[in-house]
């Protein structure tokens, strides 16, 4: 039986190889990552990481016409009172409703993780269906219900059988695994399983009559732009800035472009399999569902790193082309976009050029930032990813050959992200989002690796990345006042000898 067919998803960690500890560069780094050593990798001191939960909750929120019930005790849904703003602003930018999203919880107490919370459960998701008339309700299983051996799977496919809505159940337990990233195929997990990904006909499409003379003609046509059509596959760290440049690019090579499944709702997602290719925009994000699809539908996919910065960007670009047959009209198009970009970012160029800058965050998009700010003339002084995992062995390929003296560490843990900036003492710091109060008690100046609310990918994004960097040189006080008045959570000893102490050492000769 095949990953899709259970109930209950893989998690990362035993579907691929993978690795949240490491210190080295990038050569050893894929050369561990390959030969599964990454594994077993660990330290002698840790912090406590993220719940895959809050990503899965995360990529839930944005999709239009849900309820979630929360299958927990009452804390659990805590983080849904920011998720709901956040996804409302997303939606309004892409033209639909900014409705927040409705929640429920089992609200699971003492007795019930003793005797179970199944029928909790039934009722809740009955009260769901009976209260907001949803498309779809997200059944999210945490760590009580799992521990205790609730079987919410059945009580979902129960309520499958008389509830109106679409049930799809998402298991997150944040035990389960150490990647937090195992919280995109968690979520993919529950679309397949729960949802229907094909058109209905007289619903979504009016079938071709075969007795109709222009018959052939309509299926002619309906060949034509199904394989012109592109799934673009999102995530909340893409911005409407992003997903506005990736459309202008490609349909400028004539292709329909259209985005999932984010942002998304059910009519929408029924259309995932009328389309001639996928294409992630992340590496890390989205294998689990383009497999899936290419199997269930015969799509093929592509998975090509980021747009970010010119040479990514063309790569992108051509590679995506080159299905279509249409790779030197690609490059005509970076060519001509690459002439303009130059010319806008010049000014802001001059005055970041030789910065020493040092990139923390998720593992795609520290590799590609890396190797796009060195073709602008920044100094990086060192790379550090959130996690590692086989399906980025390609962009850290290409940082062992353009950065191939830089170190690379794989953590996730912020008292490291401390010691480097203390001990690095870097001109700018770009990091994930969460951490730039950290860095502003430091006193160090940074960025966000991405925004949610301005362009990060394509030639857009070259132009907003640099102006924001000279923005944030040029605006200092505050962060300069800050630290003079913080005081550190460390003793001095700390910050004496590497900020990977606690990381086991990895023997990588043969």
């Amino acid at each position: 039986m095949g990953y899709y067919e259970h109930g209950i998803p893989p998690v990362r960690d035993s579907r691929l190889k993978i690795g949240d500890s490491y210190t080295g560069n990038a050569c050893d780094l894929v050369k561990c990552g390959k030969e599964g050593c990454l594994i077993q990798q660990g330290r002698g001191f840790w912090q406590a990481g993220a719940c895959h939960m809050s990503l899965s909750l995360m990529m839930a929120t944005t999709v239009e016409n849900a309820v979630i019930v929360m299958h927990a005790p009452g804390g659990c849904g805590a983080l849904l009172h920011s998720l709901s703003v956040q996804s409302a602003k997303g939606k309004g930018l892409r033209g639909k409703t900014p409705t927040t999203v409705p929640w429920l919880s089992t609200n699971l107490t003492e007795a019930d993780v003793i005797g179970g919370g199944e029928k909790k459960l039934r009722e809740t998701i009955e009260f769901a269906d009976r209260e907001y008339r949803p498309e779809i309700i997200f059944v999210v299983v945490t760590c009580a219900p799992s521990i205790i051996g609730d079987d919410a799977e059945e009580v979902v496919r129960n309520a499958r059988l008389h509830v109106n809505a679409d049930v799809a159940s998402i298991h997150c337990p944040g035990f389960r695994s150490r990647l937090v990233a195992t919280a995109y195929d968690t979520f993919y997990h529950a679309l397949l399983r729960g949802l229907r990904l094909q058109p209905r006909p007289w619903i979504d499409f009016r079938p071709i009559d075969a007795s109709d003379p222009n018959a052939e003609l309509a299926e002619k046509k309906y060949l034509y732009q199904k394989s012109h059509t592109v799934n673009v596959w999102n995530a909340t760290s893409i911005s409407f800035a992003d997903e506005q440049e990736v459309e202008r690019l490609l349909t400028a090579l004539g292709l329909k472009v259209r985005f999932f499944a984010e942002f998304s709702n059910r009519d929408e997602l029924r259309l995932v399999s009328e389309a001639g290719l996928n294409v992630s925009m992340c590496n890390v994000h989205d294998d689990y569902i383009l497999k899936f699809l290419e199997e269930t539908f015969g799509t093929p996919y592509i998975i090509a790193g980021m747009p970010i910065g010119y040479r990514h960007t063309r790569d992108w670009l051509v590679t995506i082309a080159k299905h279509f047959g249409l790779d030197s009209q690609a490059n005509a198009l970076a060519d001509y976009e690459e002439k303009l970009s130059i010319e806008a970012v010049e000014p802001f160029r001059k005055q970041v050029e030789g910065l020493r800058v040092l990139i923390c965050g998720g593992v795609v998009r520290v590799g590609a930032e890396a190797t796009a700010l060195q073709e602008l003339g920044l100094n990086i002084l060192s790379i550090r990813a959130y996690h590692y995992d086989e399906n980025v062995d390609p962009i850290f390929e290409d940082v062992a050959e353009h950065l191939p003296d830089v170190p690379v560490a794989v953590s996730n843990l912020l008292f490291e992200m401390t010691h480097q900036v203390k001990t690095l003492k870097p001109d700018l710091v770009i990091s994930h989002a969460g951490t730039q109060g950290y860095l502003a008690k430091l006193g160090y100046p940074s960025v966000q690796l991405f925004s949610p609310d301005s362009s990060y990918f394509g030639y857009t994004g070259v132009y907003h990345n640099l102006r924001k960097i000279v923005f944030e040189l040029k605006n200092n006080s505050y962060r300069d006042r800050l630290s003079r008045h913080i005081k550190l959570p460390y003793k001095q000893s700390y910050f004496e000898g590497s900020a990977f102490k606690y990381i086991k050492p990895l023997n990588t000769k043969k």
